[in-house]
């Protein structure tokens, strides 16, 4: 099995995400991998007709893999989604897909699809200035919650509990030219400070911890000072984590979820390239063994793969 694993920093240090790409790398040598870590900044594209194989990779031409896995997450921009669909196009499975990453990054794209879906998600206002105090209060009320459309790791999240305090934020945002886009949320108060993150790997929840802020604080974060712990999800919480994956068209997930009153929940959101080391270490699993098996299943090179069409399924002897 030919894997790229996409990454734009140096999987030798200490970016976020580098962590899961080392583990990449170490999980892929152990099993037998074939596995290649390519930045997609490096790549050219050519588009031509005439050709079913038109990527460039510093300048050389080389042979197709059997999976892209992205490792991009909400940094993703315009030419690494470009990267992306053109691989894609070329008939390469890519994990996840462009469509996938681009609706998890956009915190609002990422409301819309859930709802669509007849999820439960928190009330959100897409921002527009002058804000229009009197309708985010009618609509959503206070405490509300005021987010970056496509921040990460908890940065660009603050909470206003008062109509003051929020007056005096939209004011301020409102007359700096920031270039950055809001979304408006509803405060879920039975969750504050706690909530579930759940890993989706092709349709299974592999893992899954408890985050609980320390303090006074409102986010619980694994980049954060939280308290972390392995929870095990009742049947009804995982397949709302499965249910938010496949809305997404996510593969790989990290799926964030908040309890609110009288034993219900509400989807926060979703990542496409979540962190590992937390989970990884609080649940004692192998996050990446588990996505590298779950590849070979789809692998159509391997055995499983190729007898399972015809109705069988190899098991060993």
């Amino acid at each position: 099995m030919r894997v790229w694993l996409l990454f734009h920093e140096d999987p030798q240090s200490d970016y976020p995400g580098a962590y899961a790409v080392r583990q990449f790398i170490e999980t892929a040598a152990r099993l037998n991998i074939d596995l290649a870590v390519m930045n997609p900044l490096d790549f050219d594209l050519v588009v031509d007709r005439e050709s079913n194989w038109s990527a460039l990779y510093n300048g050389q031409s080389l042979e197709k893999p059997d999976f892209v896995i992205p490792r991009t997450g909400s940094e993703t921009t315009y030419f690494m989604l470009a990267v992306l669909r053109h691989l894609e196009h070329q008939g390469i499975r890519v994990v996840n897909s462009p469509l996938g990453m681009e609706a998890a990054a956009d915190k609002m794209m990422t409301q819309q699809i859930l709802s669509a879906k007849n999820l439960p998600v928190p009330k959100t206002i897409l921002a527009k200035f002058p804000v229009d105090v009197d309708f985010v209060e009618r609509e959503i009320g206070f405490p509300v919650v005021v987010k970056t459309l496509r921040g990460t790791r908890g940065h660009g999240v603050v909470l206003c509990e008062t109509r003051e305090k929020f007056q005096d934020l939209a004011n301020l945002i409102g007359h700096v030219d920031t270039g950055t886009d809001f979304i408006f949320q509803e405060y879920i108060k039975h969750s504050h400070g706690r909530d579930v993150r759940m890993m989706v790997v092709f349709g299974d929840v592999v893992a899954a911890i408890e985050r609980k802020s320390e303090g006074e604080g409102f986010k619980s974060n694994i980049e954060d000072s939280s308290a972390l712990f392995p929870y095990d999800p009742p049947k009804e919480l995982q397949k709302l984590a499965i249910d938010a994956a496949k809305a997404l068209q996510l593969d790989i997930a990290g799926v964030d979820i908040l309890f609110d009153e009288d034993g219900s929940y509400r989807i926060l959101e979703a990542n496409s390239a979540p962190s590992f080391k937390t989970i990884e270490t609080v649940c004692n699993v192998n996050l990446t063994e588990e996505i590298f098996r779950a590849l070979e299943k789809e692998n159509p090179h391997s055995l499983n793969s190729f007898l399972s069409n015809y109705g069988f399924l190899y098991r060993g002897m």
